[in-house]
């Protein structure tokens, strides 16, 4: 028996139809989204069930600061710290100088809201309290009447939380290091 008869009997095999292909992938799909969970209905960004929340164990520590001491920001406009971070339970205030543009970070651990108000800029933002990891911002470009002269910034936070602020202005001239330059599209 030579070897082309003895193997001439089998079976070809045909490739998987369109439906069975498909139907591995829906159930494949269904033990995915099983496996997740769902937030109930009416749950809010600071609850348990989306994500981790500080508790009072662990509430006046923030992460390290994400955002450079100096850092290039859109349209390849340097920044830097004016404001140092600071941090607070209650309504706290404090006094900078305004810059062509500034960068308001605030950020929050617990829950509730943190809110960052400067009357003279026209600024009253709030930001939702979560694990304090992920500061967020908001640019201002004040008036040019406004440009060097003082502001008055206040900042508050619900009852049993934690802000965190700073504020970033337009670097001066000969600032150091030079952040990287972001690439023009």
């Amino acid at each position: 028996m030579n070897v082309q008869t003895r193997f001439s009997h089998r079976r070809r095999r045909k490739p998987p139809s369109s439906r069975v292909l498909g139907a591995c992938l829906s159930a494949a799909g269904v033990a995915l989204v099983a496996g997740c969970s769902v937030a109930p209905p009416g749950t809010t960004n600071d609850s348990p069930a989306i994500g981790p929340v500080r508790t009072a164990a662990n509430l006046d520590n923030f992460a390290p600061f994400p955002v450079p001491a100096v850092w290039g920001g859109e349209y390849n406009v340097n920044y830097q710290v004016i404001v140092s971070a600071r941090t607070g339970t209650k309504l706290g205030g404090f006094r900078f100088i305004v810059r062509a543009g500034d960068v308001f970070w605030l950020n929050c651990i617990g829950t509730g809201t943190a809110q960052i108000s400067a009357p003279s800029l026209g600024v009253k933002w709030s930001v939702p309290c979560g694990n304090g990891d992920d500061p967020q911002g908001i640019t201002v470009h004040p008036k040019t009447s406004a440009v060097g002269r003082g502001a008055q910034a206040y900042v508050s936070v619900t009852t049993g939380s934690r802000w965190e602020v700073r504020v970033d202005g337009e670097a001066t001239s000969g600032v150091t290091p030079v952040p990287d330059q972001i690439p023009k599209r």
